[in-house]
């Protein structure tokens, strides 16, 4: 029966305004000692990590002391629990039965990690910097303090290193009870004991005993608790998987929140039908939860064996009213206020200064900035929620996101980068350069590079955004410069456009062996090739060798002997004069 009686308090929680309650009484020594703790009476007091926003699970403050001077203690009504009388911890005050449960989701959309990681602190009251020595002066904008070693900003940046990523949270919380730890609490042995061992001094030579001591107990301890639980999920939104669906990030984020919405029954008629709409038309007939399904999920309090607990409406109906009536029994921290661990000490103890010095440099050391010096790969920096995003504009290859409007789109950079061991004259080095081809038509030219048989050009050619399904060839030849009108072709070779990132070059080849052949000169022309070209968004990595044969010699053309190709124009011509082709190194990039 006691499940069943819960949820209806759930029932009146959602539809009349939040009440408290406060039923406590001085019990007397029999009652107290038959008598349980109150539900998560003894969750305030635990030591915390702001940097990792994680509590430590070692108590500064005892919170299994319940008796008082006299033997007597506080016990208190718990009308969830069928007004059953439950003790307190003695430094524990205004313990409260305070309801508030709403039937609707929280949603955000980050366009960055550093957008989130600032975020993930939201859960915090009050103001945890209070009484540190951590004014970050002018840069306070660019550091990121709190969270940065959490498990959520390892798990979003580890995302944003290798793609572009957004992040949509969705949440939901129910709170049954709050109280707070009273003025002057009792300290846990265990943590006198930490702080009796500390030095007299916090200096570089015992830097490492007061970090133990942060280890062990954290930076800050928890005295004020909204007591309940809470479901919140971050998912992971690869945006450029999300446009070829032809869905937004703004699109993915709403029809997320209407899935998590139906899940805690709250109704969000008009979004869901759009978002059928959208599903519809997707590659994949599913949800949106299950198309994008790559998340990161915490669950505080109650019991459930439902992993996806904001998207089990489809699943698993009644998951989420299971996890509801296990909540006033096993609650968890739903929201607290921290105050620095040297705030326990007494202004003139002795460590109270060393502590919060030790304090302060943990958590600086621990900072990150927020680094948005570097260029945009593709957009600019115009987004001034977040300085951070870079958007693309007025290009209709790609949408805001500087993502392909459809498959196949991409922007291709070539970076011709370096030759070694050419050989086009006899006398002297060679005067080389290159020619990028794209369908057939000359796009580019780089300089020439004169008496330098390993010259390095660095020539970047951006060929734009391009449909990679179409085909669409490059050609590179590559070219010693005698008079323009009768340069010599010293290689060339072909690459169809496809995605990714491809590595290549025209292998150096032996020097060529250079044949008297009826008076003229000749030499070997087979060529080993590598390319080396991106396109972006994708980046994946691919290598390729071609083996590019002698070109088929037409009856006034070159001819083959011996192995070699020898152009018959060429005969009789003076010693100096050249032909066929030596070994070219390229990097396209």
């Amino acid at each position: 029966m006691l499940p069943l009686k819960i949820y209806a308090w759930i029932g009146v929680m959602v539809s009349l305004p939040p009440c408290t309650r406060q039923s406590c009484t001085q019990g007397t020594p029999k009652e107290c000692l038959d008598a349980e703790f109150a539900p998560g009476s003894n969750l305030a007091g635990e030591g915390f990590d702001i940097t990792k926003l994680e509590r430590k699970g070692a108590f500064v403050i005892d919170m299994n002391q319940w008796k008082l001077k006299d033997k007597t203690c506080t016990l208190c009504s718990n009308p969830y629990l069928e007004n059953k009388k439950q003790k307190l911890p003695v430094s524990v005050v205004d313990w409260r039965s305070k309801a508030s449960c709403t039937m609707q989701i929280t949603s955000k959309l980050h366009r960055s990690s550093e957008s989130l990681v600032t975020s993930s602190s939201s859960s915090v009251d009050n103001n945890w910097q209070a009484n540190l020595d951590i004014q970050k002066g002018n840069k306070a904008a660019s550091m990121m303090l709190a969270g940065t070693h959490s498990k959520l900003a390892e798990y979003s940046m580890g995302k944003t290193k290798n793609d572009k990523f957004s992040f949509t949270s969705q949440g939901t919380s129910c709170t049954f009870y709050s109280l707070r730890v009273s003025d002057f609490p009792k300290l846990s042995n265990e943590f006198r004991r930490a702080v009796r061992g500390l030095p007299k001094t916090y200096s570089p030579e015992y830097k490492a005993r007061f970090y133990k001591l942060i280890d062990n107990f954290g930076t800050h301890y928890i005295t004020k608790v909204r007591l309940g639980g809470s479901a919140h999920s971050v998912t992971s939104i690869r945006q450029c998987q999300a446009s070829l669906q032809g869905l937004s990030t703004e699109e993915v984020q709403m029809c997320l929140e209407a899935e998590a919405s139906a899940t805690v029954k709250a109704t969000m008629k008009s979004v869901m039908k759009h978002c059928k709409k959208d599903t519809e038309k997707m590659e994949f007939k599913t949800s949106f939860s299950g198309l994008f399904n790559d998340r990161f999920t915490e669950i505080k309090g109650g019991q459930t064996t439902e992993p996806d607990l904001l998207f089990s409406a489809d699943k698993n109906p009644a998951a989420y009213k299971e996890w509801l009536n296990t909540l006033p029994l096993n609650p968890d921290i739903v929201s607290y206020s921290l105050n620095s661990l040297h705030e326990l000490l007494q202004v003139d103890h002795p460590a109270q200064k060393n502590l919060r010095s030790a304090i302060s440099h943990y958590i600086l050391e621990r900072g990150l900035w927020r680094n948005c010096s570097e260029p945009c790969r593709a957009g600019v920096k115009s987004d001034s929620r977040d300085p951070c995003v870079c958007q693309c504009h007025n290009d209709p290859a790609v949408n805001q996101e500087c993502c392909p409007t459809r498959k196949g789109m991409a922007r291709v950079i070539i970076t011709v980068e370096r030759g070694s061991g050419l050989w086009g004259d006899y006398i002297t080095a060679t005067d080389g350069y290159v020619k990028v081809f794209f369908n057939n038509v000359l796009f580019h030219r780089t300089r020439v590079i004169y008496n330098n048989n390993n010259p390095h050009w660095g020539s970047v050619v951006d060929l734009g955004t391009q449909d990679l399904s179409a085909g669409q060839r490059v050609r590179f030849e590559v070219w010693d410069q005698d008079n323009n009108w009768d340069d010599d072709l010293l290689g060339e070779c072909d690459r169809v456009l496809s995605g990714g990132r491809q590595a290549g070059c025209l292998r150096p080849a032996p020097r060529p062996n250079v044949l008297q052949v009826e008076g003229g000169m000749c030499a070997e022309s087979e060529w080993s090739v590598v390319h080396h070209l991106q396109t972006l968004p994708d980046a994946a990595e691919s290598e390729e060798s071609l083996r590019v044969p002698p070109r088929t010699p037409d009856p006034q053309g070159p001819v083959v002997r011996d192995g070699r190709v020898c152009d018959p124009s060429r005969v009789n011509r003076k010693p100096e004069s050249k032909c066929g082709a030596a070994a070219v190194r390229l990097l396209l990039s």
